[in-house]
């Protein structure tokens, strides 16, 4: 509530609002999920492409999608469409990403009896098609938070939610995809298509958001201007230089699944690791804002980092023989890793903020663009890395028929699934106790001084 204007409503977006647009994530993350975590083992197990050939699809494909993320904020910023500034972007993408996902699990059976560069050039394509369309949900999704109010608190609870509802999505998929796999008799084909279907629905309810705030109309920017505004912004730098690390450092969704069978041997299990890390981060993220509150984003993620690091050693050393401990240390790891999830965008959020403050510009297409960019270069290093690993030390790829993998490709697996992310942490939490200085009260003197050149249209 701003100062001045005590009769002013708690919120300038209306409760249908919030929940389309967090309803968007839910159905977005089905999509993800189902594309991040099962494209890999419908590649190696149905499509019989090996994981050398898997891990470089992933990393030029996302390396791709990286790119496609600038490339599109850049349009945002100089175009001014009828819709909105983001909207039309995001409307287009609740319809054409569930379409795509079923695309990418396409044909099972026809290439199945294809030859081998069919069927890498099917999922290659197909994989980077997807990933183009997705980044009109990603990035200006993201940016639609920043247009729909003003506030800080309303927009910081919106982001928090939306990470909610989209890990939501997440876990609904983790659930329900392995049991429409058993359901269907391995017909990726049928269990695309009931997922996309599930996405389109959440999807499709992100047209009644609405765009209230925007700076007064100047001249459009130049290309050097935006990507000059964005090079020079620091804390939006260190947020993709610290995202890059843990995420790209964190090979859980690309190994869960490999885990499972091969060290396991019980494929069920991957829905057990990935639920045990996830479930927890619903129960903690909507208590973010108070916990922000109470103690600032920077210790809070410092604290995060540091404890995930020694349970990822604790996993290494005393879990490969005891699923059940490892269970147990993922759930322990999904409870302080929660805070990642929901602060890390938030920083993002703050360095708009931060370049308002500084030259009286928001370019919040090109900021979270930045965000996507770390998250897809980072699945791109995570995923293609993890594989080439698995792939190098001997993993043997099938079309179906179990095969008994070599000592040294589980050795492998293990240390990468969990040395990884250790190293990952130790290194973020380096950087930003360092470096990363913008605290709330900083943060505060910055959106005082911006409200006072932001126009706010209230409908």
């Amino acid at each position: 509530m701003k100062p001045g204007r005590p009769n002013r409503p708690a919120y300038l977006t209306t409760r249908l609002e919030r929940t389309s647009y967090n309803s968007f994530w839910f159905g977005q993350n089905l999509t993800f999920i189902l594309v991040s975590t099962f494209l890999a083992v419908f590649y190696t197990t149905s499509l019989g492409i090996p994981a050398v050939v898997v891990g470089t699809i992933f990393l030029v494909a996302r390396l791709w999608d990286a790119a496609v993320d600038p490339i599109l904020a850049t349009v945002i910023e100089r175009t001014r469409l009828r819709g909105g500034k983001f909207k039309p972007w995001v409307k287009l993408a609740a319809i054409t990403v569930p379409v795509m996902t079923v695309l990418c699990f396409g044909f099972q059976d026809q290439l199945g009896h294809a030859d081998l560069g069919v069927r890498i050039a099917y999922g290659f394509v197909t994989y980077l098609i997807w990933g183009t369309i997705f980044a009109a949900s990603d990035g200006p999704g993201y940016a639609l938070s920043t247009v729909m109010t003003p506030e800080p608190s309303e927009r910081n609870l919106i982001l928090t939610n939306n990470h909610v509802t989209g890990l939501l999505g997440i876990l609904v998929g983790i659930a329900i995809i392995p049991q429409l796999q058993t359901v269907t008799h391995g017909n990726w084909f049928i269990t695309s298509a009931i997922i996309s279907g599930l996405a389109l629905l959440a999807m499709l309810p992100i047209r009644v958001a609405k765009e209230r705030v925007q700076l007064p109309r100047t001249e459009r920017p130049t290309i050097r201007q935006i990507w000059k505004s964005a090079g020079s912004n620091k804390y939006l730098v260190l947020a993709v230089v610290i995202g890059l690390i843990v995420n790209g450092t964190n090979f859980a969704l690309t190994l869960s699944p490999f885990i499972a069978s091969d060290i396991y041997g019980n494929p069920g299990a991957a829905t057990v690791l990935l639920m045990a890390s996830a479930l927890p981060i619903v129960f903690i993220a909507p208590f973010g804002a108070r916990l922000i509150r109470r103690f600032g984003k920077i210790p809070i993620l410092a604290f995060s980092y540091i404890v995930s690091a020694v349970l990822a050693l604790a996993m290494f050393f005393f879990a490969r023989h005891d699923f059940t401990l490892l269970a147990i240390l993922s759930v322990l790891r999904g409870v302080v890793t929660a805070p990642q999830l929901f602060i890390v965008p938030l920083m993002f959020s703050d360095s708009v903020e931060y370049d308002t403050y500084r030259q009286g510009r928001r370019f919040e297409a090109v900021t979270f663009a930045a965000q996507t960019m770390m998250t897809k270069a980072s699945q791109a290093i995570g995923g293609g890395l993890a594989l080439w690993i698995i792939g190098l030390a001997g993993y043997v790829s099938t079309t179906g028929a179990a095969v008994h993998q070599s000592t040294g490709a589980l050795d492998a697996m293990w240390a990468t699934y969990n040395l990884g992310a250790a190293i990952g942490c130790v290194l973020a939490v380096v950087i930003l106790l360092c470096f990363y200085d913008l605290t709330e009260k900083k943060l505060q003197v910055m959106v005082e001084a911006n409200r006072n050149r932001e126009s706010v249209i209230e409908q």
